[in-house]
């Protein structure tokens, strides 16, 4: 049997950047698992086997385990499915790994399934692999159920593992560890450091190449609105309302100097649009690389990607958040400011971070962005 020194499972754009970039960084003989889930992964997956960063680049295409759990109807049968799966842990496991290969460690994010799947049969089987999670954005921060089990969880592990305990995660790799450790004090696994692109010339010009990125994905505008699936947290006289804003915005910075930076999975039809980045679908991080952040003004209701500048790239955009403007329907703002206080004191310039209280408070920073653009 084979043994490599890793394996990486990932889901997004971002998990792939965080997996080449360790694996370039620790040069490590490791085996890439993508998870199809986003657009362009089958081909994203040809590029990197180009560039010949991993020994195998696995894309987990129609995978029986796994299609019979994501594409269940109704609760009860995705329940039965997922029982079926930890009762067949092995075969579900086998079905994802390569054959007659083993692994010393395996990274992945805490709340990807296939990745469970996995963490549960190494622990079934007392495998010695050890266990590694990697940043994942703003989830892996203000996550509050990051170190939870839930109740379903819980009585799936003792199906799978019977009295055996979960192998637990050794470590973390986090492109902010000071952050991390100020939103989990409780944490006792040790945090390393994720080096971000801006100390890695040779990583980010990696990633460039096998994300196809080019100055034409770049953002010029000065002001940037990040827009959010507002129809999930906002009422529809909200929702109207922060359009209307939108509209102000364009009238007050002028139509050269403002975009909209859609959310992915945004398909509405807006009847009087600010002019959109034209590349609806690729995620921000991919967008940063192409752009110069540490010159932009972020404006958005609650858009996660507002970070992304400071942890991939340390650049550090002016990040304006309306959420308290806004009355939303889920969410709980108070971790939400937890959050961003802290995350303003791993800045070099807290103040670039506002959220303004009242529509006065708004009003004076749309003053100093003018001043500033003009």
């Amino acid at each position: 049997m084979k043994c490599l020194d890793a394996m990486y499972i990932c889901t997004t754009p971002l998990q792939v950047m965080s997996a080449v970039s360790l694996a370039m960084t620790r040069k490590e003989r490791a085996d890439l698992y993508i998870d199809p889930q986003f657009e362009d992964a089958i081909s994203l997956a040809q590029r990197i086997r180009e560039e010949r960063i991993f020994e195998n680049v696995v894309t987990l295409e129609d995978l029986e385990s796994i299609r019979r759990v994501r594409y269940a109807k109704g609760k009860k049968e995705r329940y039965l499915a997922i029982l079926s799966l930890y009762r067949n842990i092995r075969k579900a496991a086998e079905e994802i790994l390569l054959p007659d290969t083993s692994y010393r460690r395996m990274y992945a994010t805490h709340n990807v399934f296939v990745a469970n799947i996995l963490m549960l049969y190494i622990s079934r089987y007392r495998i010695r692999t050890k266990i590694c999670y990697y940043d994942d954005g703003e989830g892996s921060y203000d996550n509050r159920d990051i170190f939870r089990i839930s109740a379903a969880d819980r009585v799936g592990r003792r199906i799978a593992l019977g009295s055996r305990k979960l192998r637990s995660c050794s470590l973390y790799y986090m492109y902010s560890p000071e952050l991390f450790r100020a939103m989990h004090p409780e944490n006792t696994i040790p945090v390393h450091a994720l080096p971000n692109f801006s100390k890695s010339p040779e990583v980010r010009a990696k990633i460039e190449k096998i994300f196809a990125i080019t100055e034409d994905k770049g953002i010029e505008e000065p002001v940037i609105i990040l827009d959010a699936l507002k129809e999930l947290v906002l009422s529809p006289e909200d929702d109207a309302r922060i359009v209307r804003l939108y509209d102000r915005l364009k009238e007050e910075f002028g139509e050269d100097k403002v975009i909209v930076k859609r959310h992915p999975r945004d398909s509405r039809i807006y009847e009087n649009p600010i002019r959109t980045y034209p590349f609806p679908t690729l995620p921000f991080e991919v967008t940063c690389l192409a752009s110069d952040t540490s010159q932009m003004s972020l404006i958005t209701l609650l858009s996660t990607a507002t970070i992304m500048p400071k942890l991939l790239l340390d650049e550090e955009p002016q990040v304006i958040l309306l959420y308290h403007l806004f009355k939303r329907l889920e969410g709980n703002d108070e971790d939400r400011d937890r959050f961003f206080e802290l995350t303003r004191e791993t800045w070099r310039d807290p103040d670039k971070i506002r959220i303004p209280d009242s529509e006065e408070e708004l009003d004076e920073i749309i003053r100093e962005i003018k001043e500033r653009i003009r």
